[in-house]
């Protein structure tokens, strides 16, 4: 949320920035644009 809040809402500038602070996904990997976009659908069906 607050980096969405800093005005990055592309899926990709999601990704780069959750790589960027060291957050790693479940599986302890790398975000990519498809790992965010399944994250955000899973939380509200209508975010995409």
């Amino acid at each position: 949320a607050s980096i969405q809040r800093s005005g990055i809402t592309s899926l990709r500038g999601l990704a780069i920035a959750l790589n960027n602070r060291g957050v790693r996904t479940a599986r302890n990997g790398q975000w990519q644009v498809s790992n965010v976009r399944n994250v955000l659908a899973r939380q509200s069906p209508t975010v995409l």
